[in-house]
């Protein structure tokens, strides 16, 4: 038995004849409409500065992801590291700690840590801190001028840095009898700056330099110093001896005996950055929040925004353009009657 839809055929012939009959209705006033001057055009839409605020917001998410990844990874090395040092402590293994077992440990501790800008994608410093915004940079003490009382105690010096290719040549700070801190500072500022290099003052008075983690990864086996027999030797040139700072002391030292006080030092560190990082990845889950809702209220701005130019430019009725509105319509009248079984059997 052959059914035939008339619903379809009367809505499709229906909606023919409306849209004719409007087009005929619209005519006088289209011509009426173009004598009148022309209204002004809508404000085109900006999609450069849309894209690029969620292209910022997604590349500042993805930094979110990586910190939260290397983090969770930092917070799983230590608690099993914690773990082992706990029994070591408690004497539940036979003969004292297990120093193999710590050692490994250790190990894979260090390896996480020293890789730490790989693998959080730029996004974590060295004090395990998060840093979206930007460089990451290394803060160290060099041995010989550690103390800024001991710089000024030295009085009139002239120290040459040179670092071979990495540096343009060796680099003069000059240093003068009874300098200020200030002073002591702004020498050491005003030449190292060409090589990268930055003098501060913590607040244990310590003379702390720093640098961008590219460019002392670059530096720290390079430079040397050399004096004038007072913080460093004239005859040559003395390899730099530096410390970096960071959370843990890094590189951590595998426990050797059996000594309570050792194992406790270590625990001790261990705690301590446990709590820091905890604190940083909850600090994470909130900026990933944040960021989140930003890229999805600016995202569905930005949709709706183009949607509603869409539609304004395929049903324009008003502007001349009925025939694409006619066009429009059929097509979706079309696309309406097509049954998801016919689809099926098509593709099929």
């Amino acid at each position: 038995m052959k059914v035939v839809n008339e619903r379809s055929a009367i809505a499709s012939y229906d909606l023919g004849m409306r849209t004719r009959a409007q087009l005929r209705d619209t005519a006088p006033q289209q011509r009426v409409g173009n004598a009148r001057s022309p209204e002004p055009a809508p404000a085109p839409r900006q999609p450069g500065k849309m894209a690029g605020l969620s292209l910022q917001l997604n590349q500042q998410s993805s930094s979110i992801q990586a910190a939260h990844r290397y983090l969770t990874q930092v917070t799983e090395q230590l608690s099993s590291f914690k773990r082992d040092l706990g029994r070591g402590l408690s004497g539940a293994t036979k003969g004292g700690p297990d120093v193999e077992t710590l050692g490994r440990s250790v190990k894979r501790l260090n390896h996480l840590l020293e890789n730490r800008s790989r693998l959080s994608a730029a996004s974590v410093d060295a004090q395990l801190g998060l840093n979206l915004d930007q460089p990451l940079r290394s803060r160290f003490t060099i041995k010989g001028l550690e103390s800024l009382q001991g710089v000024q105690a030295s009085g009139s010096e002239t120290l040459l840095f040179s670092a071979g290719r990495h540096m343009p040549g060796p680099i003069a700070v000059v240093l003068d009898d009874d300098l200020s801190d200030s002073q002591i500072l702004r020498r050491f500022n005003t030449s190292l700056a060409q090589a990268g290099l930055h003098a501060e003052v913590t607040a244990q008075s310590q003379l702390r330099f720093s640098a961008a983690e590219s460019q002392w990864g670059k530096l720290k086996d390079q430079m040397s110093i050399q004096g004038e027999d007072k913080l460093f030797p004239r005859a040559s040139f003395s390899p730099v001896q530096s410390r970096e700072e960071n959370l843990l002391g890094a590189p951590l030292v595998a426990p050797q005996g059996t000594s309570r006080a050792e194992l406790r030092q270590l625990l001790d560190t261990v705690d301590k950055g446990l709590v820091r990082v905890n604190g940083v990845i909850e600090q994470l889950n909130q900026r990933q929040g944040h960021a989140r809702e930003q890229i999805g209220r600016h995202e569905s701005r930005d949709e709706k925004r183009w949607a509603h130019d869409f539609a304004a430019r395929a049903f324009a009725r008003d502007t001349g353009q009925g025939r694409d509105y006619l066009q429009v319509a059929q097509l979706v009248q079309c696309q309406a009657n097509v049954s998801r079984h016919r689809v099926v059997g098509l593709m099929g």
